[in-house]
């Protein structure tokens, strides 16, 4: 029993360093897609409902999910906050102009100042 325990520990902990390395390179498709195998880890690991005999190798393990998983909370956290501010981005560059900044005072309408905004959106 606590073989599969370990083992199943083992491979959740394997997914979350995966989606921590994704994270930390701010591959953000690479760690959805960990999504689903993270979710079956963890729905095996918690097969196993009766506490077991705790080994070495598994205290091992669950100091290592431990460290894993606060890990991940602060990328995921991290992750977040690049993501608001594309959005924030994105939003401010899709606005419309002010009503004011009409026309630049010579009867010429004003520079765009969306087109370097609209440019930082695309790559982002």
């Amino acid at each position: 029993m606590s073989k599969h325990l370990a083992e199943a520990a083992q491979h959740l902990a394997d997914l979350l360093a995966e989606e921590n390395d994704a994270l930390k390179r701010l591959d953000f498709p690479a760690a959805a897609a960990l999504v689903a195998a993270k979710e079956a880890a963890l729905a095996e690991l918690t097969k196993h409902q009766r506490l077991p005999v705790l080994s070495p190798a598994l205290v091992a393990v669950g100091q290592l999910l431990a460290n894993l998983a606060a890990e991940n909370e602060l990328l995921l956290e991290r992750a977040i906050a690049v993501q608001t501010r594309i959005v924030r981005i994105v939003a401010r560059a899709c606005a419309p102009p002010p009503s004011a900044a009409r026309y630049g005072g010579h009867g010429r309408p004003a520079h765009p100042r969306r087109t370097a905004a609209m440019a930082l959106s695309t790559r982002a």
